[in-house]
């Protein structure tokens, strides 16, 4: 048996916004995981370094910095004035499909924020986590080979501003002290936090987690007035569902998918890729 690795990171703000949107807000947050074997992670960082010194290699050799520390970032890959960009169309295509190739699946929270009853950013990072740590726990006890997990999230999330301690400390109260979360036993240890320009894994997710953010942005906000237009994103659907974490068993009766949707807006869960709430 295997210990499998889940990277865990951002896309969008979970702050509040305005309608219209006002310059660097969103309108919704998602929180994203991908889950490969730790195991591999040698090939992965290799092969990963490679595929960014073949598109970028403008930016590698620089004095005091090591090629494996250039982030490419997702945000740069979907945004609207990126999209006539094809070195990072492609760049970004490859990446997607690397993860499948490394057997890795992808997990994903979408939060549609109320902007008259805005949540705060905290509960939207806790109820996230425990969401997708539900998700972990069964696709870990499904697979033929995994028999745990351990978390990495990215120390640099914007969203969590310094407070790294207190996710975790919410982490470990929700699988120590909640009924459901005590059902959990094969995700090992509170959430661990690294640098992003250290760990591969980390800069892969950070480009799976922008590309599900652009196509929830479209596809449920796009009327959102001052909303960018994200409608080139759809392109990478495909890629991104067949990444999604599929349950094989029902849970209360409903296969269980990787990917969620939030709707604060009506204070009420709506589902995404088919999963029920």
């Amino acid at each position: 048996m295997a210990t499998c690795v889940i990277y865990i990171d951002e896309a969008g703000s979970p702050d509040r916004h305005d309608v219209p949107l006002q310059s660097g807000q969103t309108p919704l947050f998602t929180l994203a995981a991908m889950a490969l074997s730790l195991s591999e992670w040698r090939a992965r960082d290799r092969e990963f370094l490679a595929l960014k010194r073949q598109f970028f290699q403008d930016s590698m050799g620089r004095e005091g910095r090591r090629d494996e520390e250039v982030e490419i970032k997702g945000r740069d890959l979907t945004s609207p004035h990126q999209k006539t960009s094809s070195r990072r169309q492609a760049f970004n295509r490859r990446v997607l499909s690397s993860i499948g190739q490394h057997g890795g699946t992808c997990f994903g929270v979408t939060f549609l924020k109320n902007p008259d009853q805005p949540a705060s950013s905290r509960s939207i990072y806790t109820q996230a986590l425990q969401i997708l740590v539900e998700r972990f726990s069964l696709f870990v006890a499904e697979h033929p080979v995994y028999q745990h997990a351990i978390l990495i999230c990215d120390s640099r999330m914007k969203g969590l501003k310094g407070e790294d301690i207190t996710v975790a400390r919410s982490h470990m109260s929700y699988i120590f002290g909640n009924e459901t979360g005590r059902r959990f036993i094969n995700i090992l240890e509170a959430p661990l936090f690294a640098d992003s320009r250290l760990t591969v894994g980390l800069q892969v997710v950070d480009i799976f987690a922008s590309n599900l953010f652009a196509n929830h942005y479209y596809y449920y906000l796009r009327g959102t007035a001052g909303a960018p237009d994200y409608s080139h994103a759809q392109a990478m659907w495909g890629a991104i569902d067949r990444l999604q974490f599929k349950s094989r068993q029902q849970v209360a009766g409903y296969q269980m998918f990787g990917f969620r949707v939030i709707d604060q807006r009506t204070r009420r869960p709506q589902p995404a890729g088919g999963d029920a709430v």
